[in-house]
């Protein structure tokens, strides 16, 4: 077995002391900035990996945060995922991961990051846990990050404007003529689910149109399929016009109802999508749709617990609310005539 390249072989192979190894890789002290690419240039070529719990045990810091989420397998945590820890790593910090659906494993998982020494938390539980004294993240000494779910004004959090933007994406499909428009989206239990439920509702009452339950397609899972709520839903005496969306699964799944009826995309049937550029890319024509900038979300969940982490943030918890982009594509067009509007 090769042996473990160490700090005194990296100091060696860049011709400088240990202790400026130490202070480039630690980002402690001062270092200039000839001596800091000679260590990374030797880091690279030896193919150094620092002893983190070496590390912890000298300095106290993990250098480590945890984020939990429901699943990897959505295309939208998942970017965001990817994106906090490509921040993170410019920050001097690793990220570890682990997924949960249900409230044990989210206890389990704040007791794992505990004991690992984290030194904090960036959470998207599939659980919002009503009474604060169940919250697991309640009784964490560990800064907390919240993205996308309401747990309060204990912690720092990041929300999408979910209500805003489906009051955009309805208040174009009105202006378009449609007077009967689906909405399919996830989570009734989650705060995204029900803000978007109520921008719908909000936009509806603006025009004067009245809200239809069976439009209204609202599954726990997003991985749900939507073809069977779609079928059903193009066979009401007055059927929908429009649609929107969550990207994935309900979205495909009723684009393929809609086709196999003979509808065709914007002629007969107009759709705006939810969800991110790379899975609504995917779509023919390019879809309409309200983009979800996990970039920014990212950014600002990382400051936010940078902050936490450096003492920088004051004791009550900050709630930043970004806004949706609605970018219009090729699927939206006016209602045909012929169709039954109210």
């Amino acid at each position: 077995m090769t042996d473990r390249i160490s700090v005194r072989d990296v100091a060696a192979a860049a011709g400088v002391a240990m202790s400026s190894v130490s202070r480039v890789l630690n980002d402690s002290g001062y270092a200039s900035e000839a001596v800091r690419q000679r260590v990374l240039k030797a880091v690279a070529k030896l193919g150094y990996e620092p002893d983190f719990t070496a590390r912890h045990l000298r300095t106290g810091r993990s250098k480590t945060i945890g984020y939990l989420l429901p699943t990897i397998a959505n295309p939208a945590p998942a970017a965001h995922l990817g994106e906090v820890e490509r921040l993170l790593q410019a920050a001097g910090f690793s990220l570890l991961v682990g997924s949960s659906q249900r409230p044990a494993r989210d206890r389990e998982l704040v007791t794992f990051f505990e004991n690992r020494r984290l030194e904090g938390i960036i959470a998207s539980p599939s659980f919002e846990y009503p009474a604060a004294a169940d919250c697991p993240f309640h009784k964490t000494a560990l800064p907390v990050v919240v993205v996308e779910r309401d747990l309060g004004d204990a912690f720092d959090s990041v929300l999408m404007n979910h209500a805003g933007g489906v009051r955009q994406a309805m208040d174009y499909l009105l202006s378009l003529g449609h007077r009967r428009v689906a909405l399919l989206v996830s989570g009734a239990n989650l705060a995204p689910g029900r803000e978007k439920l109520r921008g719908y509702q909000e936009a509806l009452a603006a025009a004067g149109l009245p809200f239809d339950p069976d439009l209204v397609f609202m599954p726990e899972s997003w991985l749900a399929s939507s073809r069977v709520f779609t079928a059903g839903m193009l066979q009401l005496p007055a059927p929908p016009t429009a649609l929107i969306a969550l990207g994935t699964q309900m979205l495909s799944g009723a684009l393929h109802v809609i086709r196999a009826t003979g509808r065709e995309v914007p002629r007969d049937f107009s759709m705006i999508g939810i969800g991110t550029t790379e899975t609504l890319e995917l779509m023919y024509p390019p879809m309409s749709a309200l983009r979800y900038d996990y970039h920014r979300s990212a950014e600002v969940a990382v400051q936010l617990m940078l902050d936490r982490i450096e003492g920088t943030a004051g004791p009550q918890g900050r709630r930043v609310i970004l806004e949706w982009d609605l970018t219009v594509g090729g699927t939206c067009a006016p209602p045909p005539r012929q169709s039954k509007n109210p």
